[in-house]
């Protein structure tokens, strides 16, 4: 078996993302699989307790992990059910249209890293359960609130009252000068090559992250984490 977009289930791949569904999502793990050249460590002895505890079944799996993993090295991995959660009270963090695998597992990671934990994907997008991207998050995915939307219709349906700001390159309120205010926020953000569409500038604030002249843009991932930083101020 390997993995594919269209599976139910999905993997972590090592150690620290194998613990932390443990910790935030045990509900959810089918099995523990090991690999022949796994050493016992200390952290190894407590994600094997754990399952013990859980009743979750550990089996060896050397030839599955190799074939998940490629050439990474890894030695033990958790089989869990892909989920779709409902959005909570908070800040969100919207993501339209994404496509890279490295930067919606940092997003993950540094969303979580500053305290808002709903995490909205507009279609068509990266797939969110790719190892992968579960391996970047470092399992950060598992204490966050993950949500899908076809459309960004759809989510504007659901989420027609709360303040949105939309990251866009001819945003005219620079980041830097933003008075957020109170109340909840969504910081809307395109996909890497193509950005917001203009036609949804209507429905927020456009906003601009000021930077020189020296590039035209900045990453996906550094762009969300000095959004975070700002809004946590």
């Amino acid at each position: 078996m390997n993995y594919k977009k269209e599976n139910e289930t999905s993997f972590t791949l090592g150690a620290f993302p194998t613990m932390e569904i443990l910790k935030a999502r045990s509900n959810l793990v089918r099995t523990i699989y090991t690999h022949k050249n796994l050493k016992q460590s200390a952290e190894i002895q407590n994600i094997l307790q754990l399952a013990q505890n859980l009743n979750i079944p550990v089996t060896d799996g050397t030839r599955l992990i190799e074939r998940v993993s490629g050439k990474e090295n890894v030695f033990i991995m958790a089989e869990f059910h892909k989920f779709n959660d409902k959005i909570t009270a908070g800040d969100q963090i919207v993501l339209y249209n994404p496509s890279d695998m490295g930067n919606v597992g940092t997003i993950l990671r540094t969303s979580l890293g500053f305290g808002v934990k709903n995490i909205i994907f507009i279609k068509p997008c990266v797939d969110v359960f790719n190892p992968k991207v579960i391996r970047a998050s470092m399992g950060a995915i598992f204490s966050l609130n993950i949500v899908m939307y076809e459309n960004f219709n759809e989510y504007l349906k659901e989420n027609e009252k709360i303040k949105k700001y939309l990251f866009m390159l001819d945003g005219k309120q620079t980041l830097q000068t933003l008075d957020f205010g109170k109340g909840e926020k969504a910081l809307i953000f395109g996909n890497e090559a193509s950005g917001l569409p203009s036609e949804i500038k209507q429905y927020g604030t456009p906003v601009f992250i000021e930077h020189s002249n020296k590039i035209d843009s900045l990453n996906l991932a550094i762009s969300v984490a000095i959004a975070l930083y700002q809004l946590a101020k």
